[in-house]
């Protein structure tokens, strides 16, 4: 019996002390998810669409929008926007944010270059056709072959000496002609994709966010009491180029945090990996590429120079009228090879153009989790220019810039990213932008059209695009039925901003509910102004049908008119949406793509931005803010329009 007892007691106690861990590791857990939320700004709730006590409906979401301003509303947007996307990458160059990216497992890149696995960090790009004409400088032969410049493999600091007819100087090695596909062997689920034209080599914004960087990591660095930290730094006294010296900083930054590399756009994404060694790539393929000059069986080029007997200028030109006949025979057989290379050279480089432009929608390999978000943006002032707008400006301190960068090391400790638990906030942005840009361009043609239309008539083709948009969402006392507790059934200006701005996904992190503001901030610009035109023509319309009791005069209709078409205008000005001023010049052929500008070099030949007196293809000179941008207007271009553009050069 007493025996009997002591295990009725001692199932007891094991019962208890069961129950109590299983309590406790609840509590614990609970308790996790408040000191995060917290940490993200809202207070953890069994239900996830509850901040702070208040539920994000078309009735109270007002109160929960972040203090951003409509400047830096619409520069966050438009960020978002053209993100990963080639043409707006190119549009709007000067980046201001770090996005968490991911590039899923199995994902094919390429590089070309030595035959071996590189052994420290090295560039990847997303599209083989980069890669690929990267690596095809080849020879050139004839008489304009001494305008043809050697470089080498990207980020190495070397100055080539500019070449002559006979090919690179002597004891050159030119080698890029091993072409590398490798494969994600995992989700590189540790990349920050650095917007706008990151991957330009300009001292005019393009690289902020990579020097940013770079400075803050050197001065933490050299404030690190550690040897290998000081070891570390001093490969900013080596010759190297800016880019490759703030890719080494940034990757031996991040390895402690398992930074896989960034992503950068140039003409086509591509990926600085951090580390080939560390299993996270493999090696699928590696080609030998032979030369198209080798192809078709030609020799190598006449050696020119003035040692083998051939006139030439300072400039190492050759002067025509003192070619003998031989030499004159042989420049015309080379002529005449180097055209027939032409043709295929300047398809190469084509083929990476519309590699590029295929990309004008977005780059979809590559994925962005915005909960993580670090941008620039929102912490200083910014210009409304989105050209004239940088990163590294007078009124942005180093504190702040340390600040940034703790604020990215944070980030890279939440985890790797993972942007399926993300907003996709570019495709809700997107939408919002498909939906609006008809109605905002036509609205603003009819409003400052040159036609002689009267204006009735102005009133009425204004309004068929308002009126429908506003009846949508207007309710009428005994339909509108409002419950003061759950406010479920919303209409109004209100709503409508609701309607295009509500998050798909709940808001999570400071990043989150900062996008979300900008968003919420940018549609209620857009919906006020299809509201206020509305209620400014509808009046002459209904003038015009004899209904409206007080009549109006024509001087209020003109000055309704006028107001509108000013409204209108400034929203324009404001969005700054590349939909709303940038197209192409005609719809081009099937041999043609619509070309953007790059930044960097480019099979179109380059002339760097901070030029002042340069001419580029498809850009011109801003005396406002003393910089060069694309123009509205973008071209058609096939590979023969580069076989005669390059010539002139």
């Amino acid at each position: 019996m007493l025996s009997n007892k002591r295990t009725a007691l001692v199932v007891f106690i094991l019962t208890f002390i069961v129950v109590l861990t299983i309590i406790s590791s609840a509590y614990i857990s609970y308790n996790d998810v408040f000191v995060i939320g917290k940490l993200y700004g809202f207070r953890a709730h069994s239900d996830q669409n509850v901040i702070d006590g208040k539920r994000i409906r078309w009735d109270t979401y007002k109160e929960l929008v972040r203090p951003i301003d409509i400047v830096n509303s619409t520069t966050l947007f438009n960020s978002i926007y053209a993100a990963l996307k080639q043409a707006g990458s190119d549009i709007h160059p000067i980046g201001l944010s770090y996005f968490p990216a991911m590039i899923p497992k199995g994902t094919l890149m390429y590089h070309s270059g030595k035959a071996g696995i590189p052994e420290g960090l090295e560039w990847l790009a997303m599209d083989h056709e980069f890669s690929y004409n990267f690596a095809m400088h080849g020879q050139k032969y004839g008489r304009n072959a001494s305008n043809f410049r050697f470089h080498g493999l990207p980020g190495s600091g070397k100055k080539i000496p500019d070449g002559t007819a006979g090919g690179p100087p002597k004891g050159f090695s030119f080698d890029r002609s091993h072409f590398l596909t490798f494969r994600a062997t995992r989700d590189l689920n540790k990349l920050f994709y650095l917007d706008g034209a990151s991957a330009a080599k300009t001292e005019t914004g393009e690289m902020d966010t990579q020097k940013l960087l770079s400075d803050v990591i050197e001065y933490k660095m050299n404030n690190t009491n550690t040897d290998d930290a000081n070891n570390k730094v001093d490969n900013g006294a080596r010759n190297v180029m800016k880019e490759r010296l703030y890719a080494e900083r940034i990757c031996d930054w991040g390895k402690p945090f398992g930074l896989d590399g960034y992503v950068r756009v140039e003409l086509g994404f591509e990926v600085v990996l951090c580390d080939f060694l560390n299993g996270s790539t493999e090696l699928v393929s590696n080609v030998s590429l032979p030369a198209i000059s080798d192809i078709l069986g030609l020799p190598r080029p006449t050696n020119v120079t003035k040692e083998n007997g051939w006139p030439l200028n300072d400039d190492g030109k050759i002067i025509e009228d003192q070619l003998t006949n031989e030499q004159k025979e042989i420049m015309d057989q080379e002529d005449y090879w180097q055209s027939i290379l032409d043709e295929y050279t300047s398809m190469q480089g084509f083929e990476q153009i519309r590699a590029g432009n295929v990309h004008d929608s977005g780059d979809f390999r590559i994925k962005l989790d915005y909960r993580h978000l670090v941008t620039g943006v929102n912490r200083t002032i910014g210009d409304i220019n989105p050209n004239n707008r940088r990163l590294l400006n007078d009124k942005f301190t180093f504190e702040q810039q340390i600040q940034l960068v703790d604020d990215l090391e944070s980030s890279l400790q939440s985890g790797g990213f993972d942007p399926y638990k993300s907003n996709n906030w570019q495709k809700i942005i997107k939408e919002i932008v498909d939906k609006f840009s008809p109605m905002i361009k036509v609205m603003d043609n009819i409003l400052n059209s040159d036609d002689e239309l009267s204006l009735g008539q102005i009133a009425l083709k204004t309004t068929r695009y308002t009126i429908n948009f506003v009846n949508r969402f207007t309710g009428k006392e005994n339909t509108v039925k409002m419950d003061d507790e759950q406010g479920e059934f919303g209409f109004g200006r209100q709503f409508a901003v609701y309607q295009y701005t509500r998050p798909e996904i709940d808001l999570a992190t400071d990043s989150d509910f900062l996008i979300w503001s900008a968003i919420v901030n940018v549609v209620t610009e857009v919906v006020d102004t299809i509201y206020d035109i509305n209620d400014l023509l509808m009046p002459i319309v209904t003038y015009d049908l004899g209904l409206q009791d007080i009549s109006q005069t024509e001087i209020d209709a003109q000055e309704s008119a006028r107001r509108a078409s000013e409204r209108i205008a400034r929203l324009i000005s404001v969005l700054k949406w590349i939909t709303l001023d940038y197209k192409c010049d005609r719809k081009c052929e099937w041999d043609e793509v619509c070309y953007t500008p790059s930044w960097g070099p480019s099979p179109l030949s380059w002339v760097k931005p901070e030029d002042n007196n340069a001419t580029a293809f498809g850009m011109h000179f801003d005396d406002d803010i003393g910089r060069l941008v694309v123009n509205k207007e973008l071209q058609c271009i096939s590979a023969d329009f580069l076989i005669e553009y390059n010539r002139g050069f």
